[in-house]
């Protein structure tokens, strides 16, 4: 640590200073969840920990690590200690620096900021935990950070009703497309069962918030850009589209993203995922778009590309335009 080339994520717990730099945000999250299980083995992660472990899309990065306890006078949350021990995080930098760990570029002050642990008491009388594997960024050559790490974790549904009502609209419904659409190491979740948990666990006016999330929830919603665009869509007063529609054109078929059929318009939303696919190229996977998009054209609709950054735009003035142009209705 004094020499900048480890940080500390919890007592007795360490991650070489390039494999934490170098993660992404949600990855240096489950890095510290990691850190807490190896602490404290018998933990069990909770809420948006728990949604994180079983690998459901969050919209933002938690502040917290979140554990359940069985007793009101475990309920507590305790800050995390500095990453860099004694030395401050700026001689922390210069020194990784002089140690190669990293290079010139500027490094945002919240890298190096760590995780409180929140923990929660369970007032539903459902506390239950199972296995499951934490996926983990691949460390450095030569380290020792482990890549998959079990831990102990509340079920997906439980942790999903759990969490879902905390939150605001867009990401709970985020969390809820993903949950219902399921993924190819995870089955879809029934609605019926969220809605039974929901009647043991949560209030009446949570129950009324988990009844307005999924009744505007949807499988169809493959990404959390598009789930996170429908959102948009609904708050900016334009009528719901019709989602995954197949389009044949040629013989061949294309899945659209969203459509308004009675006006012929088509948006695609961009999330630039593809484009840093392996085995592909960016010239080819843009020349297959540019194929695509020529051909739903060719049926004379209008299609409008969106991106991430016209549904986080504050008022998302980009976003209105766009769809204002196209001939999007709007809500009666």
């Amino acid at each position: 640590m004094r020499r900048g080339k480890m940080l500390r994520l919890r007592r007795g717990v360490y991650v070489p200073a390039e494999v934490w730099l170098r993660s992404h945000p949600s990855e240096r999250y489950r890095l510290a969840v990691a850190a807490e299980s190896l602490q404290n083995p018998n933990a069990v992660f909770c809420r948006e920990s728990a949604l994180s472990i079983h690998g459901l899309p969050l919209l933002a990065v938690p502040r917290q690590i979140h554990l359940r306890v069985a007793s009101r006078g475990s309920v507590r949350t305790s800050r995390q200690t500095p990453l860099t021990g004694s030395v401050s995080k700026a001689e922390f930098l210069r020194r990784a620096r002089l140690a190669g760990v990293i290079d010139e570029t500027e490094v945002p002050p919240y890298a190096l900021r760590g995780f409180d642990t929140a923990r929660h008491l369970d007032s539903g009388g459902l506390t239950q935990s199972e296995k499951q594997g934490l996926d983990l960024p691949t460390p450095a050559a030569g380290s020792e950070v482990q890549e998959n790490l079990v831990v102990n974790v509340e079920p997906l549904a439980l942790s999903l009703v759990d969490t879902a009502v905390r939150l605001p609209f867009a990401g709970a419904v985020v969390l809820l497309d993903a949950a219902l659409h399921g993924a190819p190491a995870r089955a879809p979740l029934d609605v019926a069962q969220l809605g039974e948990i929901a009647d043991v666990q949560l209030s009446a006016r949570r129950r009324q918030y988990l009844k307005r999330l999924l009744h505007f929830a949807s499988p169809l919603s493959e990404s959390p850009g598009e789930s996170l665009a429908r959102v948009r869509f609904h708050e900016l007063g334009f009528a719901p589209p019709q989602l995954q529609v197949t389009l044949q054109v040629h013989n061949k078929a294309y899945r659209l993203d969203f459509c308004w059929e009675a006006v012929g318009v088509v948006v695609e939303f961009d999330g630039w995922l593809k484009y840093r696919m392996e085995n592909s190229t960016f010239d080819e996977v843009y020349k297959q778009e540019k194929i695509r998009e020529d051909a739903i054209r060719s049926t004379r609709r209008t299609v409008v590309r969106i991106y991430w950054e016209d549904l986080m735009e504050p008022h998302c003035r980009r976003l209105i335009e766009l769809l204002t142009r196209a001939g999007v209705p709007r809500m009666a």
